[in-house]
C-alpha cells in the first residue's frame, strides 16, 4: 500500500476523505488512519462484510466517507468519491431499530426517503448519545432491490466537532423476505385473534353481545363509575310467555322471535357505552352508564313499544295477540357498599314484579344503599 504522511499520520495512497489532510485535530487522525489500515487488512483477507469509515461535522449535513471497500463501490457500481451520493440517491426505506439497556429491540421505525432526508439530524443525533446505529436499508442499484443491514460504531471528538461512524454492511435480501412473511403471518393472524374475540363477545343465535361480554362490561361500568362517583342503570327483560310461544310456533319460530328482539333493542342503543346483551334464554339485558332512573324508564319504554310493534303473532300470550316483552329496571350509584350482583337482583326483582303485575310494562326498583 503507498503511502504519504501528514504531521506524522500515513495517508493511504488511494485516499479520497478529507480529515488526514484537512485541519483536523491529531488525535482525530490517528484514529482514521488506524481505522483504514486495519479495514484494508481485512478485506485483504477476504472479509466478507462490506466495511466503511464515514463522518460528518456536527451543525453540517454532509456527510463523507473516509473509506469505503471495494465491495460496497462495486456493489453501487460508482465511481471513487460518489459512494455517499449514489447510496443516498438509491435508499427506498430505512428501518431503525432502537434499543433500550440491555433489552432485544423495542421499537422498529420504518423511514422513506422522504422522511429519513427530514430525520437525519435526529438521527445522528440519537447515535452520538447511544454511540451505535443499526438499521436496514431497501435499496434500489442497477441490479435490482436489495436488502443492506448496517452496524455502525459512532465516536465524537467534540474539539473537532466531528462524529466517526465505523461501520459494515451485509447483503440481508434473503433475511428480510423471510421477515416480510412473518409479518404477514402475524398481521394475519392478529387480525385472526381480533375477529375471534369478537365473536367470542357475540351471541351466536342473536348477534349482540353475550353474557361473557355483559359481565365484563358489567364490571367495567361499575368501577370506572365507583371511581366517577356516576350513576350506572341496568334493565333486565324477558320475553312473555316464551315457552307457550315455542309451544305453539316451534323452535325455529322461537329463535327468529328472539333475534327480532334483539335487534329492536340494539337499534335503539344510542351512546357508545350503552349495551344490550343476551342474558340467557329469553331473557336480556341492557347497561345503561350516566343514566338516572327516570331516563333508564324512558329507555326502557322505549324498547318496550319497538317490540310490540314488531307484531310478531302469539296466539298463546296472556297480554293480547303479538310478544311483548317485560322490564325490570334498577339504578345505583356505584360505591363500596354494594355490588354489581347487587344491582342485577335488583333488576331481577322488578322484572318479576312486572310480570306478577300483568306483563307487558317496566317497573323500576332502586337500590338503596347499606343493609335493606
Amino acid at each position: 500500500m503507498n503511502t504519504s504522511s501528514f504531521e506524522d499520520v500515513p495517508i493511504p495512497g488511494d485516499y479520497s476523505g478529507c480529515i488526514l489532510t484537512d485541519s483536523f485535530s491529531r488525535g482525530l487522525k490517528k484514529r482514521v488512519a488506524r481505522c483504514i489500515r486495519c479495514y484494508q487488512e481485512a478485506e485483504n483477507i477476504g472479509n466478507p462484510s462490506i466495511q466503511y469509515l464515514s463522518a460528518w461535522k456536527e451543525k453540517e449535513k454532509i456527510i463523507w466517507y473516509e473509506f469505503v471497500g471495494e465491495q460496497f463501490r462495486s456493489l453501487l457500481m460508482c465511481d471513487r468519491g460518489k459512494e455517499a451520493e449514489v447510496f443516498r440517491d438509491s435508499i427506498l426505506e430505512r428501518r431503525v431499530y432502537k434499543y433500550h439497556d440491555y433489552d432485544h429491540e423495542v421499537q422498529q421505525e420504518a423511514l422513506d426517503r422522504t422522511d429519513l432526508m427530514k430525520a437525519r439530524k435526529k438521527l445522528r443525533t440519537e447515535s452520538k448519545k447511544t454511540g451505535f446505529t443499526e438499521a436496514v436499508y431497501k435499496v434500489s442499484l442497477k441490479g435490482g432491490t436489495i436488502w443492506l443491514k448496517d452496524q455502525a460504531v459512532v465516536e465524537f471528538y467534540p474539539r473537532d466537532h466531528t462524529s466517526l461512524s465505523l461501520g459494515c454492511l451485509m447483503v440481508v435480501t434473503k433475511e428480510m423476505a423471510v421477515e416480510e412473511q412473518l409479518t404477514k403471518a402475524e398481521t394475519a393472524l392478529h387480525e385472526a385473534n381480533r375477529e375471534l374475540e369478537h365473536l367470542a363477545n357475540l351471541d351466536g343465535l342473536t348477534q349482540i353481545a353475550n353474557r361473557r361480554s355483559f359481565d365484563r362490561a358489567m364490571q367495567r361500568e361499575w368501577k370506572r363509575l365507583r371511581r366517577e362517583t356516576g350513576v350506572l342503570s341496568l334493565i333486565l327483560c324477558d320475553v312473555d310467555d316464551f315457552k307457550a310461544f315455542n309451544d305453539t310456533y316451534g323452535h325455529q319460530a322461537g329463535d327468529n322471535c328472539l333475534r327480532s328482539v334483539a335487534r329492536a333493542l340494539n337499534g335503539k342503543i344510542k351512546r357508545p357505552a350503552d349495551l344490550a346483551a343476551r342474558y340467557g334464554g329469553e331473557e336480556f339485558a341492557v347497561i345503561l352508564p350516566n343514566t338516572a332512573a327516570e331516563g333508564a324508564f324512558h329507555q326502557a319504554e322505549s324498547f318496550r313499544r319497538a317490540i310490540e310493534t314488531l307484531f310478531i303473532p302469539h296466539a298463546g300470550s296472556s297480554t293480547g295477540d303479538y310478544v311483548t316483552v317485560s322490564f325490570g329496571v334498577s339504578t345505583f350509584v356505584p360505591g363500596d357498599d354494594a355490588t354489581p350482583e347487587d344491582l342485577i337482583a335488583k333488576a331481577d326483582a322488578a322484572l318479576y314484579k312486572a310480570k306478577e303485575s300483568g306483563r307487558n310494562k317496566v317497573v323500576v326498583l332502586l337500590l338503596s344503599p347499606g343493609p335493606s
